[in-house]
């Protein structure tokens, strides 16, 4: 009872958001608690703990605990992380905008709003870094987070991924000055291998780091075999995270059936799903078993591979990435690619450019199509160099494609790259004349070069052509060296009233 009063107390406090080691010390008691009340309290509290709960939790987890709460608790961090890392990229994304608005248009002329647009993008940098170092206080617990997050998200632009190697460098730098060898990898606790895992080099660069990497394997198969639930996830996140190293302890695992009472079946599962990289989370909410991928026609791995995708969404991302660049078909290879590009994912329209050749004939529809909408996902995130990337690399392969060469107008307008953006939707203007919307486009680029009497008439093209939202044209930052004149108003008018 006494132990049901101190969690009641824990989860009405107004601090618990940022609990202190002592609160997150009584959640880790009460998870190995055999009171169902008391490990529900418990699991409410976690579920309440945000960002502000890093640094405790990391103490926490440097504490002795039993296996069990470890796992929720590490969990539970995880999933913070991963939101974090989340909220930095979107930062990363925002400071590349900010950048892009802070960026005079030419030599000779002064950035569209000045001292605001500077003032905007320093405050973004500010943001940034300060997310940043909210990260590096989790210590090496970041390390694990971080290839799941990669995993899930891939590195969609050059300047996240230069963020993310910050972090790294910052993480081996920290493990560096904790152990300078790895001669006996006895005497590191589990506790510490279960975060190292994730900054070691790549199966067979180094005998000591192997030795340290199969130990660290044979404790997470260990969970797999005690058959708690949360130890298991915990041990699928550590084998994900052990890449190479875990899959090949796997594979011995599977190959030495005397030595372990789980039946084949379940280890073969648990092989294949994480050779093919399904995260963890998805174990429990699958009802497609994967053991005989390996005997699967092409058929049956097209079929599971869409049904894990319908299922799933953005969640099978590390699989279809995975199946993009690993699997001996070129038929799964290629559908991979594209649902991993209708995620809106870079790396499949990265892949699918890669597989095809410079040809109209050889491009297949679906593929474009994947390419398009990954580089507009991208734009509409924020993502201006990434998208801008896939698109060049799509019209090498597509040169008379107005689709194709009015989005390369629409990235190089935001990135106000005018001179590009006019060339590019000019362009698209010629292969397809009646669509208004790159019309508009184009008069929107116009405007912001100072080119006023081309620019409406671009306009006025747009609205013959069919263009007719007036309150978003009356709106839009990019025609405000229109507003005021006559032309403009005129054309307004004449959009309103339809």
């Amino acid at each position: 009872m006494k132990m049901i009063l101190s969690l009641l107390l824990l989860v009405s406090s107004s601090a618990l958001a940022h609990s202190d080691e002592i609160m997150l010390e009584s959640i880790a008691s009460a998870l190995d608690s055999g009171n169902a009340l008391v490990v529900a309290r418990a699991h409410a509290a976690l579920d309440r703990l945000d960002d502000g709960a890093i640094p405790g939790l990391r103490e926490v987890l440097d504490q002795p605990l039993s296996i069990h709460s470890r796992s929720i608790l590490a969990a539970k961090l995880g999933t913070i992380l991963s939101a974090t890392l989340a909220n930095l990229d979107a930062a990363v994304y925002e400071f590349a905008a900010a950048r892009n608005r802070a960026r005079p248009q030419s030599e000779d002329s002064a950035a569209v709003g000045g001292e605001s647009a500077r003032a905007e993008r320093e405050s973004a940098r500010r943001k940034v870094e300060a997310i940043e170092q909210q990260l590096i206080a989790a210590g090496l617990q970041l390390g694990s987070a971080l290839i799941h997050h990669q995993d899930l998200r891939g590195i969609r632009s050059s300047l996240v991924q230069s963020v993310h190697q910050r972090l790294q460098r910052s993480l081996h730098s920290q493990m560096k000055n904790r152990w300078t060898s790895w001669s006996d990898p006895q005497q590191i606790r589990p506790a510490d291998l279960r975060w190292i895992s994730a900054l070691l080099e790549p199966l067979g660069e180094s005998s000591d780091t192997d030795a340290v990497a199969h130990r660290a394997a044979l404790l997470a198969i260990g969970q797999l075999e005690s058959l708690d639930h949360e130890q298991i996830l915990d041990a699928r996140r550590w084998l994900l995270v052990l890449g190479e190293h875990g899959q090949r302890a796997l594979e011995e695992w599977v190959k030495q059936p005397q030595t372990s009472t789980i039946p084949p079946a379940s280890r073969r599962e648990w092989s294949v799903r994480n050779r093919l990289r399904v995260p963890a989370r998805l174990d429990t909410e699958s009802t497609l078993s994967l053991a005989g991928w390996d005997q699967f026609e092409v058929s049956e791995r097209l079929e599971a591979m869409i049904r894990l995708r319908s299922a799933y969404g953005d969640r099978s991302t590390p699989t279809l990435d995975h199946l993009a660049r690993k699997d001996p078909h070129p038929a799964v290879r290629r559908r991979a690619a594209e649902l991993l590009s209708l995620l809106g994912d870079p790396r499949g329209a990265r892949i699918l450019l890669a597989q095809r050749q410079v040809s109209d004939q050889q491009f297949e529809q679906a593929s474009r199509d994947a390419v398009l909408r990954a580089a507009s996902t991208l734009r509409d995130s924020g993502e201006l160099e990434e998208a801008l990337s896939l698109l060049e690399d799509l019209a090498l392969r597509l040169t008379a494609d107005a689709e194709v060469h009015e989005a390369l107008g629409i990235v190089s307008l935001r990135l106000r790259n005018l001179d590009r953006a006019i060339e590019e939707l000019l362009r698209a203007i010629s292969l397809e004349p009646s669509n208004s919307t790159t019309r508009y486009n184009l008069a929107c680029a116009l405007a912001l070069d100072g080119q006023i009497e081309p620019a409406l008439t671009a306009l006025e093209s747009a609205v013959v052509a069919g263009y007719s939202d007036s309150q978003h044209t009356r709106q839009d930052r990019d025609l405000e060296s229109l507003r005021g004149l006559e032309p403009f108003e005129t054309l307004l008018e004449r959009m309103a009233r339809r």
